[in-house]
Parts: structure tokens; sequence; C-alpha cells
């Protein structure tokens, strides 16, 4: 029988096996919102499940803080993360405890640098990416079924749903297309080093991460020595506004330049691409829906709300707690890990009419997909919904003769990202 005392939230293998735990979090949500969780394997923290706290923690960034940790992680992943953390710092010359990405950073520092970027992902400027992305997203599709003909079938993840993100977000840092293909292959090979599948004959996950993260790395910083070189040019994609970029009155340094292009390609390219897959597979699993999309194309902006709720690619971020403060009637004591769990948020019985429908004719949709509220809500959420849209469009037609071959293949990496490994559909026999 599930207990509170029995429950578990934070095994991966389970995740990948039966998805995401739902049957637990709707316990907690009923009997302990705000839960002390201690478990084998894991510091002690709060698991946050209701869509009003989550919202709460997320708009109070003074009281819970990103500077610290952003993720609940066992030992070897903390240590991993700091032995590479120690061996950066080393290399170009900074303190390891410098924050290695924007989702660590409090304001003001936080506000300074996204200030930066921001131009290049509001709605006006994605706006300007629309037919592009429209162009890409159709030629993409005609491979994908060229592909299924030639073949008999074509992975969903692999041949379609990554090909846009890719594109996307090396463009806007200004990556040459000849390298698209290997920023890919490195960026998988770093968040997903714990699975044996991406690793080189007799790697272990450590050896896998290494490879990849070093080759990544050493690819950025080319391109941000370039950039910098130019910093006094009138570039307008995202790292050339970095170089050229000023935070209380002094330019950024290379290493903080490198690190934010280094996430926001492994960011911009996983959650999108696996949102894609998991949009694609929903409305194959639920033909009614899909058939009311066929009918009305115009309901593609709820759809996409729809399978950003559904989906919630982003499993979990982690504050900790800077003062006494109290969260859902429980006593928050400075120091401690607070956790938020967007699928259960999204699955919120008091904010969502029946919850556990695919309902692509929502309107009420206050999804937490992109992290919830606050300052630290996704920066790239505009550009992320023209991609699925493109997407959506482009493969719309064909979508109703195709079939799910066989069970997808995913994981959870670190507890934060689901990844669809594996999306495999044939034509209608």
């Amino acid at each position: 029988m599930l207990t509170l005392d029995t429950l578990d939230i934070t095994d991966e293998q389970a995740y990948a096996a039966n998805g995401y735990p739902y049957e637990e979090w709707d316990l907690l949500r009923r009997e302990a919102p705000v839960f002390w969780y201690v478990r084998p394997g894991f510091e002690p923290f709060w698991v946050v499940t209701r869509h009003e706290d989550i919202a709460w923690v997320s708009r109070h960034t003074k009281i819970f803080s990103s500077a610290q940790r952003v993720t609940v992680d066992t030992p070897e992943a903390v240590e991993m993360l700091e032995a590479e953390l120690d061996e950066r710092a080393r290399m170009f010359g900074h303190s390891p405890t410098d924050p290695p990405a924007l989702s660590y950073m409090d304001s003001p520092r936080h506000r300074h640098l996204r200030r930066i970027m921001a131009p290049c992902f509001t709605p006006k400027a994605v706006k300007q990416l629309e037919e592009r992305f429209s162009q890409l997203a159709a030629a993409y599709v005609k491979e994908f079924t060229d592909r299924i003909d030639e073949h008999g079938s074509a992975d969903v993840a692999r041949h379609l749903a990554a090909r846009l993100p890719v594109a996307a977000i090396c463009e806007l840092v200004g990556a040459p297309v000849e390298d698209w293909d290997d920023i890919f292959s490195w960026t998988e090979g770093t968040t997903a080093a714990a699975d044996p599948e991406y690793r080189l004959e007799g790697e272990d996950a450590e050896a896998a991460f290494r490879r990849n993260i070093t080759a990544l790395n050493g690819y950025v910083a080319n391109l941000v020595q370039q950039r910098m070189a130019q910093a006094g040019g009138t570039g307008t994609d995202v790292l050339s506004r970095l170089a050229a970029g000023r935070v209380e009155g002094r330019p950024l340094a290379f290493h903080e330049i490198l690190y934010t292009v280094f996430n926001l390609l492994v960011a911009g390219i996983g959650t999108t691409r696996n949102a894609t897959t998991g949009g694609i597979q929903a409305l194959l699993e639920h033909p009614d829906q899909l058939r009311k999309l066929v009918d009305d194309p115009s309901l593609v902006d709820r759809a996409v709300e729809e399978i950003l709720r559904w989906t919630t690619i982003a499993v979990h971020f982690v504050r900790t707690c800077t003062e006494d403060t109290e969260l859902g009637g429980r006593r928050i004591r400075k120091g401690e890990t607070v956790a938020m769990w967007y699928p259960s948020g999204n699955r919120d019985e008091d904010v969502f009419d029946n919850p556990y429908r695919f309902d692509i004719t929502r309107e009420h949709n206050p999804h937490v997909a992109f992290g919830g509220h606050g300052e630290h809500v996704c920066l790239g959420a505009h550009l992320a919904r023209l991609e699925l849209r493109a997407v959506l469009r482009a493969v719309l037609p064909v979508l109703p003769e195709l079939e799910i071959v066989r069970k997808p293949d995913s994981s959870v990496l670190h507890l934060q990202v689901a990844e669809i490994k594996r999306l495999v559909v044939r034509r209608k026999k």
C-alpha cells in the first residue's frame, strides 16, 4: 500500500520504466503538499507538489535562493559536478564558486545577465523567426516521411523532433550549420552520460561525461573567442550581445560568456526536442484529440499549451531557503532545501479541470512547464512555443497516417529533465 512512508519520487529507473510517479504526487498533494523527504542516497529536502505553492516559491526569490544548488542529486552526481566546476575554474582562472549557469544566479546578477540576452527572446524577436522556422519544419517533415517510406519506420525523437531545436538555438548563438550535428551529439552525451547507450565501449558515466563536455567546451570556447574579438561589431545574435554586454559597467569575463552559451545549447536543444516528441506521442495516443486538431488547425496554440502541460519536461528545480518562513502550513528553516515538482503542479485538480485528460481545447491552462513564475521563468519560453507550433503545423497532415511501433524508450536525467530517447513510428498498415 502506498503511504507517505513508502512513496519514492527519486528513483530514476522507476521513472524510465513506469513514467512519472503521479500516484505518489497525488498522495502528497492530498495529504502532505509540503513534505519533508528523507530517503537513502539523498540529503533530506522539502517536496513541494501543489501548483499554488510552486508559484509562491518561484515568485519569492529573496527567500528561496538558486545560488547554492538547483537539483536534488545523489552524492555521486554532486561529486562529478563539483569536480567539473573545479576543473573549469583551474582552466579559466576563476573561483570554483562562480555560478556555472544563469539558473544558479540570484538577482541582481541574474537580472543583469538575463537582460543582455532578452532582446533575442522577446515575442517580437521570436515572431520574426516564424517564416524561417515554418520552412525548416516543412523540410524536416519531408525528410522524416521520406525516411519512413524508405526504411519502413523512423524515430520521432532523433529524425524529426531534434532537428528544429538544434537549428533554432545554433542560429541564435551564431554556430555554423556544418557544426550542428556535432553540437547535438555533444549536448546529448553531456546530459545523458549516465545512460550506457550514450557511452563508447569501455567508458563509464564519468568518462563519457568528460569526453562530451570537453568537446563542447572546446567548441564553444572557440566561438566565444571569435565573437569577443568582434565585440565592437553590430552582431545581434545571443553570443554577440554577450560579448558586447556590460554588467555594472564591466564586460563579461570569458568564462561567464562560455558557461552561458554552453547552457543555452544544452537546455535549448533538449527540452524542446523532448516536448515535441512527447506532444506527437500524446496526439497519436489520443486520436480523438488528433482529429480535432486536423479538423481545426486554429487549435494549434491551445494544443501547444496542452502539450507543454501534459509532457512537463522539466521535472523539478531546487531552491535554498535563506530565512525561516512558512509554506503550506510547514515551517521551512534557513538553509533547508525546497524542491518544486512541476509535473505534479500541472496535474493539480484544484487548478486544472480533469487534469488527467489530454485536451487540446483546454481554455484555462496556467501550467508551470517553464518553471513556474517569477524571474527564473524559462528565458526561451516564447522560442519553444514557436518551435512546437512550426513542427505541429508541418507534421499535422501526416500524423493520422502514422502509428507508434513500440513503447517509447525514456529516461529521466538527474531527476531534472525527461528524456524520450526513441519514439519509433510507421505508416498504418
